[in-house]
């Protein structure tokens, strides 16, 4: 019940943000509280949450390289290091990825304000700080890149969106999809990208080399559950899709990213099929479409209109329906499960 009482939490801090004007952000703060309790508190609930302090507990005994990213690996040594324990240094991964949500929010304008909640925490805060932190800390600092870049700081949000393929290399996605929908396709300049981007592939790829070819035989060998798997991301994303359509932004921003949403979402789909590394994309594309289309009313200088608002709600509650509905499934399932949701023995009695 208690992701549950999170999800209606974050639609009450929704009603009152607006009503505010979106001037406020103290709701929005408060409401950021409350998952701060629920996963830095939390006890060996979040599927991956074992596994990584498995991993953190080895640099107990000396920073060394693990096949995970450099900037995670660092961050972790760090952290287990100040504290000896490797159960808090996760705990504190949490802290920070929250600590960078407290910043952006608190340098959020209206649009960004109603996206975080409206979708993008509905949609991940329970996977991105209780389950999957590498690409938590790698998504929370996307999201910073593209409030950089949409108040035309481009050196910083560049900056920023390379150093988070330091803590998830897969990022590299969600970055090629940002920025194929803000580039001019005309534009000849914009060819240059293209072995730009080649050449990142293949320096990130020569860095960890063992890494990628441990990833791809995992993948191999892990088919997709179902034919079905990935529907309940697909869903989400052809709401968006929808959304975009029935929008208020100029009919050459809505092709585009109408195209590329639709192009990315039937591709990885199929890939889901076969493969988890679909799902994985999956999950990487419905973060990153949200925050194209909110580049786009920034860069056409509009404000969110009532139908996008809509369909980002409607957008988030169903991507929190599909959530639950996994953590139900998986209930009592390995030895972290994010049901039946505990707090850690110190706080058990609270």
């Amino acid at each position: 019940m208690i992701y549950i009482f999170g999800w209606f939490l974050l639609l009450a801090m929704l009603l009152l943000t607006a009503l505010s004007g979106y001037r406020i952000r103290l709701f929005a703060a408060m409401g950021l509280l409350f998952f701060v309790f629920i996963a830095v508190f939390r006890g060996a609930v979040g599927t991956d949450t074992e596994t990584y302090e498995a991993v953190v507990s080895r640099l107990m005994e000396g920073l060394s390289w693990t096949g995970m990213e450099p900037g995670f690996v660092f961050v972790s040594w760090l952290l287990v290091e100040l504290t000896g324990s490797a159960v808090i240094a996760v705990r504190l991964v949490s802290v920070i990825i929250f600590v960078i949500l407290f910043l952006y929010l608190f340098r959020s304008d209206k649009n960004e304000k109603f996206l975080l909640l409206s979708y993008t925490l509905p949609a991940f805060v329970y996977q991105y700080t209780m389950n999957g932190l590498r690409i938590g800390i790698a998504a929370m600092l996307l999201l910073l890149a593209v409030q950089k870049i949409k108040k035309l700081h481009r050196l910083s949000g560049g900056a920023l969106a390379l150093f988070a393929l330091m803590f998830h290399y897969s990022s590299l996605v969600s970055l090629v999809f940002i920025w194929a929908s803000q580039a001019r396709w005309a534009r000849a300049s914009n060819i240059l990208i293209v072995p730009f981007v080649s050449a990142l592939v293949l320096a990130i790829f020569s860095i960890n080399e063992d890494y990628f070819f441990a990833k791809l035989l995992s993948y191999q060998g892990s088919e997709s559950p179902s034919p079905f798997s990935g529907l309940g991301k697909v869903a989400v994303l052809l709401v968006l899709l929808v959304g975009v359509a029935l929008s208020k932004l100029p009919r050459k921003e809505r092709t585009k990213l109408i195209f590329l949403g639709g192009g990315f979402t039937v591709f990885f789909w199929m890939v889901s099929s076969i493969s988890y590394a679909g799902l994985r994309f999956l999950d990487l594309i419905s973060f990153a479409y949200p925050l194209a289309i909110l580049l786009t009313y920034g860069r056409c200088q509009l404000d969110f209109d009532r139908t996008i608002k809509f369909f980002l709600i409607f957008a988030g509650l169903l991507a929190a329906f599909s959530s639950y509905r996994n953590f139900v499934f998986e209930e009592g399932e390995g030895p972290s499960p994010f049901l039946p949701y505990h707090l850690s023995e110190p706080f058990a009695d609270l």
